[in-house]
């Protein structure tokens, strides 16, 4: 017969997953929950944390991904069998994001290298409906959309045909995009770069190696700034 369970403590609906990843860790070792045992809904979760039902979601794969908890379709997340592990939340700090932007802006330098000049108009069109989409977006809602910006740079990646370094870079871009949006920063600081990216892509229509590595020169100091920004306005 288990003891009277623990509170599940509230966690800030600002704070990253992995930090609601360490409450829900709390929530186990509190309750002395065991290999087997269910945890409450995401719903409930969601609101003792008085944070969003993705924001658990999001935690909960964290936890399952590194075999704390077993999440089974339609009927819940259950404890796994586990050992005592560092803080999910100092985990994700042990990644310095500022160094992995300074390792894309070389990445995908070179891959501008590669294929300033050389793209067809057919090659083009999606890099400019993808552009149009994120601009007009913005106008209307004043919201960027980060995952159409995901398609544009990969996209321009593809062209290149270096598939290790694609892959490679894809997976640093996901890391950055998963990471900034759990954090609270305004619109506008993202949307200031789509001028940036207009430049690109009509400096990669037009051959113009300096102004096309300037223009992504300039998206990825701005990304940093942001990222600075997002660090020190939430506190992390």
């Amino acid at each position: 017969m288990k003891q009277q369970q623990t509170a599940v403590k509230p966690v800030h609906k600002e704070l990253l997953h992995a930090k609601i990843a360490d409450a829900i860790m709390e929530y186990i070792k509190g309750n002395q929950l065991s290999e087997g045992d269910k945890l409450p809904s995401e719903r409930i979760l969601a609101e003792q944390f008085v944070t969003s039902r993705n924001s658990v979601r999001e935690a909960l794969r964290v936890l399952e991904r590194d075999n704390i908890i077993e999440v089974r379709a339609g009927s819940g997340a259950f404890v796994r069998a586990h050992e005592e592990s560092d803080s999910f939340y100092l985990k994700l700090w042990k990644v310095n994001y500022i160094e992995i932007l300074e390792i894309l802006e070389i990445l995908e330098g070179n891959m501008v290298k590669k294929i300033c000049g050389k793209l067809s108009p057919e090659e083009l069109r999606p890099l400019e409906e993808y552009l149009q989409e994120m601009e007009q977006n913005a106008e209307k809602t004043g919201t960027f959309l980060h995952e159409t910006d995901i398609a544009f740079h990969q996209t321009m990646r593809s062209y290149s045909k270096n598939q290790t370094l694609i892959q490679l870079i894809d997976e640093l871009i996901q890391s950055l995009h998963s990471y900034w949006k759990n954090l609270k920063g305004e619109d506008a600081q993202w949307i200031s770069t789509l001028p940036y990216h207009r430049k690109l892509v009509e400096a990669i229509r037009e051959g113009e190696l300096r102004d096309a590595q300037s223009a992504l020169k300039k998206i990825c100091e701005i990304d940093k700034d942001i990222t600075e920004y997002l660090q020190e306005s939430n506190g992390k």
